[in-house]
Parts: structure tokens; C-alpha cells; sequence
């Protein structure tokens, strides 16, 4: 939805920093609005664009394993899996930031290998732009280049001057999107204040999510790890506490023991790779310890199973390294490591691609009633329709601007109800969302206690695939027969009373 309304801005000239402003970032939007500019079909667009990002994903991966490992064997591996994952490709093909984003995280990650630094700033201020968690870039590329430099004391001032130019070209990232909030709505804070009510309506209206349960915790967790894969997991942590203890200098004082640690983890390739892992995880726990990340859910796992491949394959052909050299005692643990890890990923696959396949073929609810509503605006070019899900109005394909929503309707229960009246609204669609502000009204009108003079008839919208076997389902009762014609879903349609 936020594409289409900047492509209009952007095709009718009214565009202006103020238009960037929405409840997301803006950079993955602002590409997919000025591509559908010039080509058209900004339906398709952000769907094309995910799918090249989830091609460039692949590519990266197999750059990246190459740099850990310069193994051929490895690297074909890791750009196999990668390619194949069920989840990996559905997200490719979804109008989404995930995928992008993971796409600009690794080559951010391979340009700091490379010592691109300031190539590196940009595809992290890119990142930045799409989602909030790589901001947690900003101070760790310029220490990068700072500990990775010449040891010479007479250039220490001059790396300590670029690392403190890369952090101010980094900061360009948030301070503009903080530039464009203020702009756009006079307060420098109101992004964080709009996803600040989302997170409490929706905290307030679930009582799964509003406590930490061990059931709640114990399922988020199990979610993050389906897509990241055990065997990924344990190849980051074994490499973690192996760069640990080779940083370690037994008799120096805990502050150049720390900067010693920091130093010989920047320094090599799988560093890098592992800090960009670590880093993101450790955003991703804390925002949903502190309850700033009501869910985790299984997409988010994407750019950690991206990142770790090649952390899996570089620790994996050490792994088998060592147990070459050991000889003749491990010959056992061989096959078993072997097998172990082909079925896992066996089953994670196999999992993924079940799931994957029941969201691809399911009906889907939107989409049955965004079909309705166009055919129903068809029927009469000048109905009114209320509708605040994005997603229905984009794919109803009727202009956003004839909608009615939250945004330009009236907050007060008495004025809504005019304003449904007096806009000539025909239909409502109502989602029961946590915090959704029509859910009351809707039963008070429902049930007589509104005094107005509209009323609300139910409407079962169909999707426009009908069966070829008409699937009847009939009750029996000594004086009548009903007949009840299965369904996908439901919604509501405002009548006026005459």
C-alpha cells in the first residue's frame, strides 16, 4: 500500500520527504514505487524485486562460503541448500523486506571481508532503511576498521579519523528517517510512538502474548531454530567459543584482553560473519525480551540461516579436518557426523516444504474478500467501501484513495457513523485484529445498543474458484431441511435504514 500511494506521489509530482513517512522503512517501498513508475504493474514490481533479492541471496552465499573456505565442494553445498529451502523461496516471492534485507546484510558483510569500508557503510545505511535491526551496524563496522588497520602508532590517528567518519556516515541512515518523521508529522519520535500503540494494543489484546510463559517462550524459540536449522546453530556456537579462547591473553588486564578479543574476531573473515550474526540475534532477543517483539516469527529466522551457512561449512570442513588427522579412532564418528547433519537438513526441508505448500494452496481469506469488494465496486462504480487491512485494499485493485479507513474517518463512535452515512459506505470489512477499535462498535450496532440509522447485515463473500463437486451439508429435523454450503470466510456489509 505505502508503494502504491509513492508511486502516485512520484507520477504526479507531488512527492516530498514527507511522502517516505509509514509505518515501515522506506527504502524497499520507495525502490518497488519508482521501478512501477516507469514499467508499470506495481502489484508484480515488489514481488520481481524480492525474487531478484532472493537470487542475489544465493549468489552471496556461495561468495561468502568461498571466502571461509575456499573449498568448491563447500561452497556448492551451501548455494545448494540455500537455493532449495522451501522457506527461502516462498519469502522470495512475497512482497516482503526480509529477503532485500537479508540480500544488503550480506553484501555489506562481504565488502567488510574485502576491506570496502565505505561500500560496506552504504549497503548497511541501505539495510537501515528497511529494517530497524541494522542499525545495530553502526558502531560495530567502524570498529572494524578501526582494530583490523596497520599496528603503526603514526597511522593510529589517521584510521581513528576514517572509523570516526564511517560512524557519521552510518548515523545518516536513522537520522534521516528521524528527519523524515519530524517532517512529515512534527515530531522527531512518532515512528517509535506509532509502533510503541501497535505493540501495546496487540500485547493488550492477546493474553498469549502478554505474559512470558515457558509454553510462549519455549514455541518462539523452536520457530527461530526450524528455519535456522540445529546444525547451523551449533556451527555458530562452537566457532563462537573457538574464536573466544584464541582471543584470550591469560596475563594482560580485562580492558586489552577485551580489545585483544574484539581485535582477533575482526580480524579474519569468519569474525565478520559471526558478528553480523550475533549482532542481529542479539537485537532480535532483546527487542522480544523487552517485549518491543511481541512474536518471533519463522521469516525472521531467514537472514540467520543465510548467514550461517557459511559459518556452517567453514566450521564443518574443519571439523572433518581434525578428524582426518586424528586417524583411525574417530573413523566411527565420521559417518555418524555425516548422516546426522544430511538428516537434519533432510527434515527440515521436508517440514518446510509441507508448510510451505498448505500457505501456497490454502485460500486465503483477503484474497476472497478483495475479490468481492471489486466485483461489487464494478457492479456500482460509486460505492463506498470502509476497509483498514492494506493488504485487501491493494488487492481488490480499486484506487487506495476511494477507500475509507482509520486514517481519514472519525474516532468518536457517533461521528464514525455519520461519516459511514454521509460517504455513502456500503460495505465494512472488519478483521478482528488485537486493539481493532471497531470490534466494540461493531457489537454494540449488531446488538441495538448504538441508536442510528444504519444497520449491519453479514455477507459471506465466495471465491471466484468454485469446486467442481458441490459439497452440501444437510440437517434434518422433522419439519424442514437446511442446507448449509460451506464457506471460506466472512465479513460485514453496511445497509442503510430507510
Amino acid at each position: 500500500e505505502q508503494t502504491y500511494y509513492l508511486r502516485r506521489a512520484i507520477l504526479d509530482g507531488s512527492f516530498s520527504v514527507s511522502s517516505l513517512f509509514g509505518f515501515w522503512l522506506p527504502l524497499y517501498q520507495v525502490i518497488c514505487a519508482g521501478v512501477s513508475a516507469v514499467v508499470g504493474n506495481p502489484f508484480y514490481v515488489p514481488k520481481i524485486i524480492a525474487a531478484i533479492s532472493g537470487g542475489g541471496v544465493c549468489v552471496l552465499v556461495s561468495v561468502l562460503t568461498w571466502e571461509l573456505t575456499f573449498n568448491k565442494w563447500s561452497t556448492w553445498m551451501a548455494t545448494l541448500i540455500v537455493a532449495v529451502n522451501p522457506y527461502h523461496i516462498f519469502y522470495s516471492s512475497s512482497a516482503m523486506t526480509d529477503v532485500p534485507h537479508a540480500f544488503f546484510i550480506l553484501l555489506c558483510a562481504y565488502c567488510c571481508i574485502k576491506r570496502r569500508w565505505w561500500i560496506a557503510s552504504l549497503f548497511a545505511v541501505c539495510a537501515g532503511l528497511m529494517r530497524i535491526e541494522s542499525w545495530t551496524l553502526i558502531p560495530l563496522i567502524p570498529m572494524a576498521h578501526f582494530l583490523t588497520g596497520s599496528d603503526g602508532n603514526r597511522r593510529v590517528w589517521r584510521r581513528f579519523l576514517e572509523s570516526t567518519t564511517l560512524f557519521v556516515g552510518l548515523t545518516a541512515g536513522p537520522l534521516f528517517w528521524l528527519y523524515v518523521s519530524w517532517k512529515a508529522t512534527g515530531s522527531l519520535g512518532k515512528y517509535f510512538e506509532i509502533r510503541n500503540q501497535y505493540i501495546v494494543e496487540t500485547l493488550a489484546g492477546s493474553v498469549w502474548l502478554s505474559s512470558f510463559s515457558t509454553a510462549r517462550v519455549a514455541f518462539d524459540l523452536l520457530r527461530l531454530i526450524y528455519i535456522l536449522n540445529p546444525v547451523v546453530l551449533w556451527a555458530v556456537v562452537v566457532l563462537l567459543l573457538r574464536l573466544n579462547r584464541a582471543g584470550v591473553i591469560p596475563t594482560k588486564p580485562v580492558f586489552t584482553k577485551a580489545l585483544s578479543w574484539f581485535q582477533n574476531l575482526l580480524g579474519t573473515a569468519q569474525g565478520l560473519v559471526l558478528t553480523f550474526f550475533c549482532s542481529h540475534l542479539a537485537f532480535l532477543l532483546f527487542a522480544y525480551a523487552t517485549n518491543n517483539q511481541p512474536e518471533i516469527w519463522p521469516r525472521y529466522g531467514l537472514i540467520f540461516f543465510a548467514l550461517g551457512l557459511p559459518l556452517l561449512a567453514s566450521q564443518g570442513l574443519q571439523t572433518w579436518k581434525r578428524l582426518l588427522i586424528v586417524g583411525p579412532s574417530f573413523d566411527s564418528q565420521k559417518p555418524l557426523a555425516i548422516y546426522s547433519a544430511v538428516l537434519l537438513f533432510a527434515v527440515q526441508f521436508s517440514v518446510q516444504l509441507v508448510d510451505v505448500t498448505r500457505m501456497t494452496v490454502k485460500s486465503d481469506p483477503n484474497v476472497t474478500v478483495a475479490e468481492f469488494l471489486e466485483d461489487q465496486r464494478k457492479a456500482n462504480g460509486s460505492m463506498k467501501i470502509y476497509c483498514d487491512d492494506g493488504a485487501i485494499r491493494v488487492l481488490s485493485r480499486i484506487p487506495l484513495e476511494e477507500f475509507r479507513n482509520e486514517y481519514n474517518s472519525p474516532g468518536d463512535e457517533k461521528a464514525f457513523i455519520k461519516s459511514l452515512r454521509d460517504n455513502q459506505v456500503r460495505f465494512l470489512v472488519y478483521k478482528d485484529l488485537p486493539g481493532s477499535p471497531l470490534g466494540g462498535l461493531i457489537r454494540k450496532l449488531r446488538s441495538g445498543g448504538v441508536h442510528n440509522d444504519i444497520s449491519l447485515e453479514e455477507v459471506v463473500p465466495t471465491s471466484r474458484k468454485q469446486s467442481k463437486e458441490n459439497v452440501v451439508v444437510y440437517r434434518v429435523h422433522e419439519s424442514e431441511m437446511a442446507s448449509i454450503r460451506l464457506r471460506p470466510t466472512s465479513r460485514t456489509q453496511v445497509q442503510r435504514r430507510d
